[in-house]
């Protein structure tokens, strides 16, 4: 791996690159570094890299000319990969140090002062910053990068695996590490880390690496795929294989009382999508069942009707993932009901809670309905038409706040809103 480090201050470089794994990997000749000075190219007797800014203000701004003619000069043949180093670049992550290391030969260019001419953007790759904070200069940045990278070089770490295990290697942060002594000011090393048994260890770390991106890193979380393993280590270690809030929660989905846009109470007719998506909805975020609240008997024998096409009947062979999904529905006559249906099942009355898409004072988020359900289930109220009577809101235990975007539209359909619901209450990403 070569590197070739444009910089009027060279000299900064010098115990960085003459100790630690860095200055091996440049003694054992698995990195290679070289300087150029832009005051090389420069016209002037003063050897001048900068000049005032155009249009005024404070500081000094590097000149075009002699950047460009030290980028040129660097194996004009096979123009290495030119990188400036700069505030207003991506912030480097462990993929650009990945993507960096397959190019082979890379140009880092060090900025000082206020900064770059504009023009010089126009000759580089790409321009990286290494964090949202200003330094004197980019030779700092220049090291991080080359640390970064050479870490990657084969052969520049004893340990290969290292690479591999360490934070951010697949997107995650690091497990902890422990040594000597195995007690140290009443703190103890997990009993899991010496029993020896390695399938043991890497469950522990794998399920430690999960949590602390989680819970520090959200912006590497949103981004991480987890496997089938992993949630299965997520809800492990949550405590909620068996019990979690999910497994206790159920969604009601309210065909009467019901508003129509005048404002009137009103029974509304069943849907096939609304039974079929959020059934779906229900089984993909695992929760405990759906019943879908009817007072009139034609639309309960329709409902059971289509689920049963679905559950025992043809749709059964022909879609099965679809049965699935729909044997968690039941039809009962009213909310009432299925708060007794719930009771029944859990053992203990569900914490009630209703959604609405217009917002007034006193309605909750939903860590707060979380931890206002403890250990008790949970009922997920939605209503269809244009939304749940007042009798239905106030006999609630919780009213939810309203999903909401930056636009005033707020008009979901239902099937979408118990969706997003779902997801923020029990998704990975929450």
């Amino acid at each position: 791996m070569q590197f070739f480090v444009v910089t009027i201050f060279r000299e900064i470089f010098d115990s960085f690159l003459g100790t630690a794994l860095v200055g091996k990997a440049v003694q054992g000749g698995q990195l290679g570094v070289r300087f150029v000075d832009p005051r090389d190219f420069t016209t002037d007797r003063h050897h001048s890299t900068d000049d005032t800014p155009y249009g005024g203000g404070g500081g000094m701004v590097m000149k075009p000319e002699p950047v460009v003619a030290a980028l040129d000069s660097i194996n004009p043949g096979s123009r290495p990969h030119r990188v400036l180093l700069t505030p207003q670049g991506h912030r480097l992550d462990q993929r650009i140090l990945e993507q960096l290391l397959e190019q082979q030969e890379v140009v880092l260019v060090c900025g000082r002062y206020e900064g770059f001419d504009e023009r010089i953007r126009n000759v580089v790759d790409r321009e990286i910053s290494i964090g949202d904070y200003v330094l004197n200069g980019g030779e700092v940045a220049a090291m991080v990068v080359m640390d970064g990278v050479a870490r990657l070089v084969p052969g520049v770490l004893g340990n290969a695996t290292s690479v591999e295990t360490e934070s951010h290697g697949d997107g995650l942060l690091e497990y902890p590490q422990y040594t000597r002594p195995r007690e140290f000011s009443g703190m103890v090393v997990p009993d899991v880390l010496l029993q020896g048994d390695h399938e043991q260890i890497r469950l522990w770390r794998r399920r430690q690496m999960l949590l602390r991106t989680r819970d520090r890193r959200p912006d590497l979380w949103r981004r991480f795929v987890p496997t089938a393993e992993d949630v299965t280590l997520l809800q492990q270690a949550e405590g909620r294989v068996a019990g979690n809030l999910a497994s206790r929660t159920y969604i009601a989905l309210v065909h009467h009382p019901v508003h129509d846009r005048q404002r009137r109470i009103i029974t509304t007719a069943i849907t096939n999508l609304d039974l079929h998506d959020i059934a779906r909805s229900s089984r993909t975020f695992g929760l405990a069942g759906y019943l879908v609240v009817t007072p009139l008997a034609s639309q309960q024998a329709l409902a059971r009707r289509i689920t049963d096409h679905w559950k025992t009947g043809h749709g059964a062979t022909h879609n099965p993932l679809r049965g699935e999904a729909l044997a968690l529905l039941e039809v009962l006559p009213s909310l009432e009901g299925a708060v007794d249906h719930v009771f029944e099942l859990e053992g203990q009355r569900p914490l009630v809670v209703a959604t609405t898409a217009v917002g007034q004072p006193g309605q909750v988020t939903r860590d707060a309905v979380v931890e206002a359900a403890g250990s008790r289930p949970l009922l997920l109220v939605l209503g269809t038409g244009w939304g749940l009577a007042p009798q239905v809101l106030e006999a609630a235990d919780r009213v939810l706040s309203p999903l909401s975007g930056l636009d005033p539209y707020n008009h979901l359909s239902v099937r979408s809103a118990a969706a997003i619901l779902l997801d923020r209450f029990f998704g990975l990403r929450d």
